[in-house]
């Protein structure tokens, strides 16, 4: 029997093959460690994360005995609450500028490297994607943009948290940083006449009935689980084109091709590897029987990876449609800041698109522990030639 450990070294650096193994041998199976159900294909993962009425991101609803929460926020509010609240800040979020937004991460990431010298290796995850995501975000939302290297000691600390189920210690620091945020987030000066997304939403949340703090505790969420997944989507997409210089040449060709692309390395590599649900009910699921109140745990890596959902997964297929990946969930939980994302993606890819050079790398590095983020901690590359080779 397969031994699944997310945090062994091997799997940090490339856990697809033994997902592969996973999905033929134990497609379904009970993680003692963790106390849940891990499941590991699309259909299964899909169903977990679509239905809200058997598997609940409140955990109350399936008997669990936690804090009452005075403002919770759109990410652990299930249905029919959960819709108004989403409304509210989907309706903010188009109307904003999203045209101004990606060129102004463009402008930022283009900005950047101008400052590096050919030849001369740089961290893209610490030099390019976390302070132009950390601007984009902050001038999306309408807040001030803390000091980027304070704000990623935090979040790291955060990301770390979520493998707590493997590394215990790691709640603690975790728990702490949340703190450290939480005041950040109380230390912002918006008001109904603030431009940004939150400004928008406090101006029209009375039309939806939704209470003010929701609006600040989704606003948290938002600025946090933002920040950490779009730098590793773009980390994780920009790995993924180094190692296919062909299929940069086709995109500088024809930038139409970059959504479907970006879509594309998204499911490739995943920045979220997993989510968990609790079961509201009783029900049979993958051929196990699932009681109420155990965790099931939908490998979304794995999925994003099912042959019997995607044709050559292991392929990255620049204009696979249809791409219905779970990177970004499904459902009403689909990420709201999805929009987002791949915008800043496509602003940062772009920009190094138009480089008169190009780039390549000198090696990602997988330090630390984190799983279920998963991305290179270091990605160092050069304002150069891409390499020769070709991955596909």
């Amino acid at each position: 029997m397969l031994e699944y450990d997310p945090l062994s070294p091997g799997l940090i650096e490339n856990p697809y093959a033994f997902y592969a193994e996973l999905r033929e041998t134990q497609p379904v199976f009970w993680h003692d460690r963790i106390e849940s159900w891990v499941f590991t294909r699309y259909q299964e993962c899909s169903r977990i994360l679509r239905d809200t009425t058997a598997f609940a991101s409140d955990w109350r609803r399936a008997g669990y005995d936690l804090p009452e929460m005075d403002h919770p926020s759109l990410q652990v509010l299930d249905p029919p609450e959960h819709g108004p609240v989403r409304h509210l800040f989907m309706n903010a979020l188009h109307s904003q500028d999203l045209a101004g937004v990606e060129a102004f991460v463009a402008d930022e990431s283009a900005a950047i490297l101008r400052k590096f010298s050919s030849d001369v290796p740089f961290d893209f995850v610490a030099e390019v994607a976390r302070p132009v995501v950390l601007l984009a975000i902050c001038r999306f939302l309408g807040v001030d943009t803390p000091e980027t290297d304070s704000f990623v000691a935090l979040t790291d600390a955060v990301e770390r948290g979520m493998d707590a189920g493997f590394v215990p210690e790691a709640l603690p620091p975790a728990i702490a940083a949340r703190r450290e945020i939480d005041a950040l987030v109380e230390s912002w000066v918006i008001d109904e006449s603030t431009p940004g997304m939150l400004g928008h939403a406090l101006r029209e949340r009375k039309n939806l009935g939704v209470p003010e703090g929701f609006v600040w505790s989704t606003g948290r969420v938002l600025f946090l689980a933002g920040f950490s997944t779009t730098v590793s989507a773009a980390a994780n997409a920009l790995l993924a084109l180094l190692d296919r210089p062909r299929l940069i040449e086709q995109l500088r060709r024809d930038r139409r091709l970059l959504d479907s692309c970006i879509d594309e390395l998204i499911r490739y590599d995943s920045p979220i590897q997993g989510t968990s649900r609790a079961c509201v009910e009783d029900l049979d699921l993958g051929g196990v029987r699932i009681a109420r109140g155990q965790t099931v745990l939908a490998l979304i890596g794995s999925a994003n990876r099912d042959p019997a959902q995607f044709p050559d997964p292991d392929v990255v297929v620049p204009d696979r449609r249809p791409n219905p990946h779970l990177a970004f969930g499904r459902g009403p939980h689909a990420c709201t800041g999805t929009l987002l994302a791949r915008i800043v993606l496509r602003g940062l890819l772009a920009s190094l698109l138009d480089l008169p050079g190009t780039v390549c790398q000198a090696g990602p590095e997988y330090r630390g522990v984190r799983a279920t983020l998963r991305y290179p901690e270091r990605l160092p590359i050069t304002l150069n030639a891409w390499r020769d080779d070709t991955h596909e």
